[in-house]
């Protein structure tokens, strides 16, 4: 009896190791989530969050400012956003389409192996942070920087307890606004912040801005036009500005090379003075970005581009020093149009 009991057990270790091979092996697909899931949470829409948000932060009053969600509630979204190409960073942008409102939503790197385009993304609100930096709200922890609202959700045992992923979608012609030269004023508002929207018919401008920061266009490093050799961050200054002065634009030249890196002007109404950012949108690249040498549409191209819609001001909220910036997924986002 004692033989056989020993032989059952050798038999039974063997299946249970072999059953956890199989398992490692052949793994069960991820769980899809969806509504049903959460039926025992109250849901707010992203609307929801934002019009909270402004009820209690009217106008620019939230600039820096944050809340912090105690309720046991959830939102959803779907994603619009892709950080494959470097531009995007450290975010997810999710937009739902039935109150036509987008929100970003702070993680980790990498974001588009896990949550792509057209990924419904579910969040357990509780204990997460609304913040507002500087106009743009988020979904993410509470900082310990006082510069920041909130901060991203890196820790693996946070993004388990707050981050669902639901179907897979397609993305639809309902998840980009689109706009026009001949609507843009009544079309797009800042409830449109966060979303994907396609403007169609912009103009590239170099020069000098009338309106936001009057920087000249396109600037920042790789097109620097006054670039500032004390700019923090780099070990050797010396090298840098060597490097910066070989790649400045002289605008008018009919030899300039104008890269993404940085920002660059497009405009429906280059007249604009008075009402400082309405038809003017800068397009903002990071120096991390895999486009960010590729050259910029020339002076005077008419272009289409779809990008996330995003607003940026100073700590005060002032008008004279806000710019709206649309950040590209890619540089393929922007189609020079057919003379």
């Amino acid at each position: 009896m004692n033989r056989l009991f020993k032989l059952f057990m050798v038999v039974a270790v063997g299946t249970f190791f072999v059953g956890c091979y199989n398992d490692y092996d052949n793994p069960a697909p991820a769980k899809v989530y969806t509504d049903e899931d959460f039926s025992n949470l109250e849901y707010w829409s992203i609307k929801d969050l934002m019009d909270m948000f402004y009820e209690k932060y009217p106008d620019n009053s939230g600039i820096g400012k944050s809340i912090t969600i105690t309720e046991d509630v959830y939102t959803r979204g779907k994603v619009i956003s892709n950080d494959r190409y470097g531009n995007v960073y450290k975010t997810l942008y999710i937009y739902d389409e039935q109150t036509e409102s987008a929100i970003q939503l702070k993680l980790n790197t990498g974001n588009y192996l896990f949550y792509p385009v057209g990924q419904m993304v579910y969040v357990k609100l509780k204990d997460l942070v609304l913040g507002n930096y500087r106009t743009m709200l988020s979904i993410g922890v509470a900082s310990s920087n006082p510069d920041y609202a909130n901060d991203n959700i890196e820790s693996s045992v946070l993004l388990k307890r707050h981050i669902f992923s639901g179907e897979q979608q397609q993305m639809t012609a309902a998840d980009t606004l689109v706009v026009t030269k001949d609507n843009y004023r009544e079309v797009l508002t800042d409830a449109a912040l966060g979303r994907l929207v396609r403007f169609e018919g912009l103009e590239s401008k170099y020069g000098k801005a009338k309106w936001g920061y009057e920087n000249n266009f396109p600037n920042y490093f790789a097109n620097s036009q006054s670039f500032d050799v004390t700019s923090p961050g780099w070990e050797d200054i010396y090298e840098w500005a060597t490097w910066a002065a070989t790649r400045r634009v002289t605008i008018g030249s009919s030899f300039e090379t104008v890269y993404y890196y940085g920002s660059a002007w497009f405009t429906y109404d280059a007249q604009t003075e008075a009402d400082y950012v309405p038809g003017n949108y800068v397009v903002r690249t990071s120096g991390y970005s895999s486009f960010r040498d590729n050259r910029i549409p020339a002076d005077g191209a008419i272009v289409d581009i779809t990008a996330l819609y995003t607003k940026f001001t100073n700590a005060s909220g002032a008008e004279y020093s806000t710019a709206y910036q649309l950040v590209l997924n890619t540089d393929r986002d922007v189609v020079v149009r057919e003379e």
